[in-house]
């Protein structure tokens, strides 16, 4: 299908219809109640990189199944307990990792406030994925479990994602009244629930979320990951018959419904030559949107990470609001 198969100023407002299950919030409820009863556990390492104006940790804790969670840990100076610092949570893209160096981190740390960024649990970091879906299939993460949204891949990550939220409010040297959580594609799409089942971020960064209007997304992407489904499809239900049960399962994680729900002041980034998060789907999850918020268009970007004016953009809407 075309990228837009719709005038531009008609996917600008985008809203599509909700589709929340009955028991949307009772199911989220009732995994953040068991989270809460698993403690943390989590430890922190110094590392031994020469940086001079923050302090860098290897950390990791427990999900909320028992399994590690690593990732990187930065504060910035004169960080303490007698001097507490805003934080930020940062989620990754999909198939990605913070595993090997921090330093794309530091440049939060400038604008004075602590930063976590943990590895998605399986992808190429070093948190793992223990894991067991009554179907796997197709090659990368979105189709695990596709059947069964208690077994789903992405409870566990959203569910460790939360967790992250929990160490950073945990540290002493953290103001946790000043939390604010990021994310580029797949991160995208985990800020938004984020902000959605916890109170307790401030700000929400969005950039072109990726989780957003599956069944939109699944017809309209040209590239992966969407495309996993639709060959999910074509290996398992060639004709469609489950699809209503597929998009049911989808439907609790996805990023649209989440938008709607969240109560934190929000920044969005969309670019508009996206083939692998649709533009008018993350219209959609913006357009969902209760909270104040903040919207930058790239016309002619893709999906590239760390668009310069996208990272000053949402440095300045930190520094203004957290």
């Amino acid at each position: 299908m075309p990228l837009h198969e719709m005038p531009y100023e008609e996917f600008v407002s985008y809203k599509p219809k909700l589709t929340m299950e009955p028991d949307f919030h009772s199911f989220w409820g009732g995994l953040q109640a068991e989270s809460s009863r698993r403690p943390l556990r989590a430890t922190m390492e110094k590392s031994a990189d020469p940086y001079k104006l923050c302090s860098v940790y290897r950390v990791q804790f427990e999900g909320m199944d028992g399994s590690p969670v690593r990732g990187w840990y930065l504060t910035p100076a004169g960080a303490s307990a007698y001097s507490p610092v805003p934080a930020l949570v940062r989620y990754h893209g999909y198939t990605g990792s913070d595993r090997a160096y921090p330093h794309h981190l530091t440049y939060w740390c400038s604008l004075g406030m602590a930063v976590l960024s943990i590895d998605i649990r399986g992808q190429a970091g070093d948190t793992p994925d223990p894991g067991v879906y009554a179907n796997d299939g197709i090659t990368g993460w979105i189709t695990r479990g596709l059947l069964d949204r208690d077994n789903y891949y992405y409870k566990q990550v959203f569910m460790d994602c939360l967790r992250a939220v929990d160490f950073v409010c945990e540290r002493a040297e953290v103001n946790s009244q000043r939390v604010a959580v990021y994310g580029e594609s797949q991160g995208g799409g985990i800020a938004l629930m984020a902000g959605a089942l916890d109170s307790r971020p401030k700000l929400v960064l969005s950039i072109f979320p990726f989780l957003c209007h599956w069944r939109r997304s699944v017809d309209m992407a040209a590239d992966v990951p969407y495309k996993e489904i639709t060959q999910w499809f074509v290996q398992y239900d060639p004709a469609r018959t489950i699809e209503t049960e597929v998009f049911r399962t989808l439907s609790y994680y996805d990023a649209m419904n989440m938008a709607s729900l969240v109560k934190a002041r929000t920044f969005m980034g969309i670019t508009l030559q996206d083939t692998c998060c649709p533009p008018p789907a993350s219209f959609a999850a913006y357009n969902h949107l209760n909270a104040p918020k903040e919207l930058i268009v790239n016309p002619d970007y893709g999906h590239v990470g760390g668009i310069p004016s996208f990272q000053e953009a949402m440095m300045r809407f930190l520094d203004r609001y957290l």
